[in-house]
């Protein structure tokens, strides 16, 4: 496997497992972890130790006594500059490179300091492998030829961390990659269209033409953009969501508590490439972000999410207002933008000019005006703006993970024969 690959596996891994322990992993935690905080620190300034720290744990998930080992490692790669008293760490200047470079330069060190092992590595690859396409277990063991114990404790770290999901059907295992969808938006389309799955694939049409709908909404009205849904297909929705299949951004407010936003598994039917899955999770944020304003509004809606966009992508700010501070934290948290307080209790959103932003924007652009032929973008990845501020939030983009521990949506037998013709398709 390519060596970029691998490590943008690592970081889809480690993102899944998220604070549980792994004791099989440790090189494998550690570039995850490498990346999570690269794409984090990346174009910031001087930033105070201090704080890095206090954030890489209580908001990224980095244990305390790592973090110092991953900045080093972030260092000897020549990703930050370390400014040190004595031996003292007091700040760090962040020189992360943009898109598949930060890969390479990790890949790079991985392979020079041989840090995955044997089973880490087996890891990877049955990662990498059903991201192409669900597999029946036993088939995918024999293909790879590991030994078979190695094999089963691997899946079933997979499917207890919620980076692989596991389906029993047809007296068989059946094993899936919750990123399949997203990274190959070709196939599940030709599912959706010629797999007689017909409430799947209304729903599917009808997302397009509503990318970012809030579920609460939907659950509220019975509908998505006026058009009604039985209570089974509703539950059809929020079982996609659980299972990867769609993936739901979310918003807190203390007006509308939390809110996920519903969208296809890849808009435009663009291949996902895992190495800038971070720009499609921040064009999927600012969408989301617009989609509170217009259909769940504070005090005053926004009529034209369009002309909303248009302005931000164009003039990369708009203008000041009282009413949107909660709606843009999340674009905040991420470092697309920054509120800035101009007057009393207004607030002006403008966004960080970087070239990641402006796709992203863009990609937000393209969904809103039309489903989007969206350029080539990705899925996956939270920033964190408490770097250089200090502030003490918790990130709050949800993935379908948490959709999944929260609750379990029981279907109807139609509705799960025709959830299990998408998820399996012809691998039973």
């Amino acid at each position: 496997m390519e060596g970029k690959i691998a490590v943008a596996r690592c970081h889809e891994i480690q993102m899944m497992v998220r604070d549980k322990e792994v004791h099989r992993f440790e090189g494998l935690t550690e570039i995850g972890l490498a990346v999570h905080l690269a794409l984090h620190i990346r174009a910031l300034p001087v930033v105070d130790y201090g704080n890095l720290k206090l954030v890489a744990t209580a908001i990224l998930g980095i244990p305390k006594l790592v973090v110092d080992r991953i900045v080093m490692l972030l260092a000897e790669i020549g990703f930050v500059r370390i400014h040190k008293q004595g031996n003292t760490i007091k700040s760090i200047v962040p020189t992360v490179p943009y898109y598949e470079e930060m890969y390479e330069g990790i890949a790079e060190f991985a392979k020079s300091e041989n840090k995955l092992d044997e089973f880490e590595r087996l890891t990877i690859e049955i990662v990498d492998r059903l991201a192409t396409t669900p597999a029946n277990q036993d088939a995918l063991a024999n293909q790879i030829g590991a030994d078979r114990a190695a094999f089963d404790e691997s899946v079933s770290i997979g499917t207890q961390g919620n980076f692989l999901i596991a389906r029993r059907a047809r007296s068989k295992n059946i094993l899936l990659n919750p990123n399949y969808f997203s990274e190959n938006a070709d196939i599940f389309s030709d599912a959706v269209a010629g797999g007689g799955a017909g409430s799947v694939a209304r729903l599917y049409d009808l997302l397009k033409i509503a990318q970012g709908w809030p579920l609460p909404l939907i659950i509220k009205t019975g509908e998505i953009r006026g058009h009604k849904l039985s209570a089974d297909e509703v539950s059809l929705l929020k079982r996609l969501a659980q299972d990867g299949a769609v993936k739901p951004p979310s918003i807190t407010t203390p007006e509308r508590g939390d809110a996920q936003f519903m969208f296809t598994p890849t808009p435009g039917f663009v291949k996902v490439n895992p190495l800038r899955r971070d720009i499609y999770e921040r064009g999927l944020a600012v969408v989301s972000a617009v989609r509170l304003g217009q259909l769940l509004p504070n005090k005053f809606a926004i009529r034209s999410p369009g002309a909303v966009l248009h302005k931000l992508k164009s003039e990369l700010k708009l203008n000041p207002t009282s009413d949107y501070s909660n709606q843009y934290k999340n674009l905040v948290h991420m470092r697309i933008a920054t509120l800035e307080n101009t007057q009393g209790s207004f607030w002006q959103l403008k966004i960080i000019d970087t070239p990641e932003n402006r796709e992203a924007l863009q990609i937000a652009y393209d969904l809103v005006r039309g489903g989007g032929d969206a350029s080539d973008f990705t899925v996956d990845q939270d920033a964190v703006n408490a770097m250089t501020n200090g502030q003490d939030y918790v990130e709050s983009l949800i993935s379908s993970r948490k959709m999944r521990e929260r609750e379990h949506v029981p279907l109807s037998e139609e509705m799960n024969e025709q959830l299990e013709l998408l998820l399996l398709g012809g691998h039973a």
